[in-house]
């Protein structure tokens, strides 16, 4: 059968990856990344490894995209471990890093001169033994006669989710070539397409989506870092309106941070019109962004039809779901209790990029219809299917979706069914388009309706003073009665009182509510940056976490402002 791997036995002329550093881009061809990926194989191979998981940690790009076509080229199976600079500090990314690489049993763990020092430092308190460190690509073996090989497993990919416990997905070779294919299918990707990324590539959104998407189908691929992004979104922009780059990929928050912070003078000559795929991914899309980005853009040529929400996972080795590129995506705002079971009322709609609504919060972005190969249904606890128009629990089926964790506990792979993965996602199909709400377990019912932490979430960062993407809630119950742990990473308190107010509307006087003002960091966050709110609710009941209590509420109801036990230290 086909595999991610065939392109490299005919590379396409003058396509290739332009690499971001020093300030330009910069082409290796498609010729010349598959000649390094053999010559990394055969660097395995002169050290012995030959098969088996090889931990990757690796941060730059253009050492990176070898590093794991050359593992896989080898027959070992690449497993991309998190970038340093998502964790604060060394300390915590080496806990982590332990973590995986005790959950994935490496048979070697390959880095690169600039992270051998930290590589090291995690494989001994893995108990894994010393680190490869890659050469210069001048110091690599030749491969001239090396054939490739073909692992059992074509990935390992790791995922913390919100518990902070890492999870090794098994991502097999049909897994993984069918996803890419249906991701083709989904998005109609022909020779004529090009892509652009400042997504992690340790991450399945970066990974699969814009990395193998683009040099399986041999596309040019525009790749920068996140550090890059961060510094100069308008860079990424640039790919699209001064190099006509068509498809690119990010969460709600980089649409955002680059509305933000792009100046109109760097949009001065620009062209969009040729940009025809903008997916939303990775996190809860927020219309009014969306609104702001297309509303900057839409002067210089760009169609908010191009905008395509989409819904997937590591366990289904990325996409399930997305609307089709040009075809509009339709925001709805439920009205009622959204609980298991129950129908879902609609009292407004509108079209995402085109309307700006200004209760964002209120209103759910459709992540479209499945991708190719897979069937999505809403099923109740019991795990019967709920007609269109029910909310419940989303369950996906298809050849993408992976074989279960990596475990020795068989009980782990649970949610991986004979009748299909069953998501933890809360959410419900609507004339045949799948709406996701949130995480079941990041919920609680008040006054019968279930409320959860990404409603919250979105409508405390429409408060002045609030970051996007610096606020975090956890919900829980403890002692019998339900409660609210927030999180806000911002200097004062003049978004106190409005930020209270919004959590009175959301919620009523039977929940503890706890406001935390925090320096930006202390927010516990997977390695895709998502909020990692049962860790949270955890530490709070500890009192491991730092910050100031602002607002405290009890049985009357009634506020304290304190510094507490466990909760100490001023955010400035």
């Amino acid at each position: 059968m086909n595999t991610v791997l065939d392109w490299l036995d005919s590379p396409a002329p003058e396509r290739g990856i332009h690499y971001y550093r020093n300030g330009d881009w910069h082409l290796r061809d498609y010729a010349d990344i598959a000649s390094a990926a053999r010559r990394t194989a055969a660097f395995l191979h002169a050290n012995g490894v030959t098969k088996g998981v090889v931990s990757l940690l690796i941060e730059e790009p253009e050492t990176f995209v070898p590093a794991f076509l050359g593992t896989m080229y080898a027959g070992a199976t690449p497993s991309p471990i998190a970038s340093p600079v998502t964790f604060g500090g060394h300390e915590a990314f080496t806990e982590h890093a332990a973590a995986v690489l005790g959950a994935a049993t490496p048979a070697a763990v390959l880095t690169d001169a600039h992270l051998a020092p930290l590589a090291a430092a995690a494989c001994a308190k893995a108990g894994t033994g010393t680190p490869l460190v890659l050469p210069d690509p001048a110091g690599l073996p030749d491969a001239d006669d090396l054939a490739p090989r073909q692992a059992e497993l074509a990935l390992l990919q790791f995922t913390s989710g919100s518990s902070g416990t890492p999870k090794g997905v098994r991502v097999t070779g049909d897994n993984l070539t069918a996803n890419v294919r249906a991701i083709h299918g989904w998005l109609g990707v022909t020779p004529e397409d090009s892509c652009s990324s400042w997504l992690p590539l340790y991450h399945d959104m970066g990974l699969i989506g814009t990395f193998l998407g683009s040099v399986v189908a041999q596309i040019d691929l525009w790749l920068m870092s996140p550090v890059d992004f961060i510094r100069s979104p308008a860079r990424w922009l640039d790919c699209h309106g001064r190099h006509g780059v068509t498809i690119t990929t990010a969460p709600n928050f980089g649409y955002g941070y680059a509305t933000s912070r792009v100046r109109e003078e760097e949009l001065a000559g620009t062209d969009f019109s040729t940009w025809r795929v903008a997916m939303s991914g990775a996190e809860r899309v927020d219309a009014r962004v969306v609104a702001d980005f297309t509303s900057k853009l839409a002067p210089h040529g760009f169609d908010s039809r191009a905008l395509t929400p989409c819904y997937g996972m590591a366990e289904t080795t990325l996409a399930v779901t997305g609307v089709r590129p040009g075809h509009g995506a339709r925001i709805i705002r439920p009205s009622g209790p959204l609980d298991t079971g129950a129908p879902v009322s609609v009292d407004g709609s509108g079209t995402l990029g085109v309307d700006r609504p200004e209760d964002p919060a209120a209103w759910i972005a459709s992540c479209g219809t499945p991708v190719p190969e897979t069937a999505v249904e809403v099923v109740d606890d019991d795990g019967t299917p709920l007609p269109d128009g029910t909310f419940g629990e989303i369950r996906v089926r298809g050849t993408s979706v992976a074989d279960g964790y990596e475990s020795p506990d068989p009980a782990a792979s649970a949610p991986f069914g004979d009748d299909g993965l069953r998501t933890g996602d809360a959410g419900f199909l609507l004339d045949g388009e799948l709406y996701v709400v949130g995480r079941i377990g990041d919920s609680i019912k008040v006054r019968g309706r279930k409320v959860h932490a990404e409603d919250l979430e979105a409508a405390l960062t429409s408060v002045p003073g609030v970051p996007p993407g610096r606020c975090a809630v956890a919900l829980g119950n403890r002692a019998g009665r339900s409660g609210a742990v927030v999180v806000v990473e911002a200097p004062g308190d003049g978004w106190l009182d409005a930020v209270t107010g919004v959590l009175r509307s959301a919620l009523d006087a039977s929940v503890a509510v706890t406001v935390v003002r925090a320096r930006r960091g202390t927010i516990p966050r997977t390695s895709s940056g998502k909020p990692r709110r049962r860790l949270l609710w955890r530490q709070a009941g500890e009192d491991a976490l730092t910050g100031d209590v602002l607002h405290s509420t009890h049985g009357n109801d009634r506020p304290t402002a304190q510094n507490a036990p466990g909760l100490d230290g001023a955010a400035t």
